[in-house]
């Protein structure tokens, strides 16, 4: 995608994944390495160079696999936290 690649060109290797968030609810992840902290209220999701914080209601993990993730719910929140290495605990 081109759009992508113009939007990342200058990302210092932070473009190993992304993500889309509905407006209806929910939302898909590409690249995650492990998901951290779980609850319907806060999801935390691992990537190679850093982790996202998801914060929603009724927040569930509709499908994980392959490193892309489907999270189903009302996504009120989506914080960055850069250079966050931790590996988490893969579910």
């Amino acid at each position: 995608m081109r759009l992508y690649d113009e939007i990342f060109k200058n990302a210092s290797g932070m473009a190993l994944s992304r993500y889309t968030v509905a407006v209806q609810g929910g939302g898909y992840f590409e690249g995650v390495k492990a998901v951290g902290d779980f609850s319907p209220e806060r999801v935390v999701l691992f990537f190679p160079r850093g982790s996202v914080e998801v914060e929603g209601v009724a927040l569930s993990i509709a499908k994980y696999c392959d490193g892309d993730l489907k999270l189903d719910g009302k996504i009120t929140l989506v914080r960055l936290v850069d250079g966050d290495t931790r590996k988490g605990e893969s579910i």
